[in-house]
């Protein structure tokens, strides 16, 4: 287990999956395409993170000149409304909801289909019940047989090998979240 992978605090969670072995003949292609023509989630989600890195420059805008700030407000709606109906629902009906363990670094999952060890496998996951969607291409880097509650499938982790800023940026909210959550709800008790 890579040092990096500790970096990142891990929960159980709920999320909507897809997984697709890509072809060693097929890698490099794929790889190209992952980072020249950006999936439509992660424009989405590359869009929103920008608008985040920028919030204070807006605060100052809209107190210096209001017009201004109202202009871009209208504008980014616009902006998300195209992005929103690029997404579309049209890839959901292949994902999968399952309990996953989920950092910003992999994801463990269990399944009855899994893909070959050391393997790339494109990853589609929608996190519940925010509903951001991330592609993700990922290695498999262990298959082992379940014992717990889903005795004869397998429990597939993933090593996120290549993934957009953003898209990283909103699985560390997502994950805090979820601990903060689980703190809160540990405290209550």
């Amino acid at each position: 287990m890579s040092s990096e992978r500790r970096r990142y605090y891990r929960v159980n969670d709920e999320a909507s999956l897809a997984v697709e072995q890509i072809s060693e003949a097929e890698t490099d292609a794929r790889l190209a395409d992952f980072w020249e023509n950006e999936h439509a989630f992660s424009i989405r989600n590359n869009f929103n993170f920008q608008i985040e890195q920028h919030i204070a420059d807006r605060h100052k805008i809209d107190g210096k000149m209001p017009e201004l700030g109202r202009y871009l407000v209208v504008l980014e709606k616009q902006i998300e409304r195209l992005t929103n109906r690029l997404v579309g629902d049209d890839n959901d009906h292949a994902m999968i909801k399952k309990s996953v363990n989920l950092s910003a670094q992999g994801i463990a999952y269990c399944d009855d289909q899994v893909p070959e060890q050391d393997a790339l496998v494109e990853l589609k996951l929608k996190l519940l019940p925010s509903g951001f969607r991330l592609v993700i291409i990922a290695r498999v880097v262990k298959i082992e047989r379940d014992q717990g509650a889903d005795q004869g499938k397998h429990r597939v982790s993933l090593d996120f090998e290549h993934l957009h800023e953003a898209d990283r940026e909103i699985l560390i909210k997502h994950v805090h979240g979820k601990q903060m959550e689980s703190l809160g709800s540990s405290q209550a008790s």
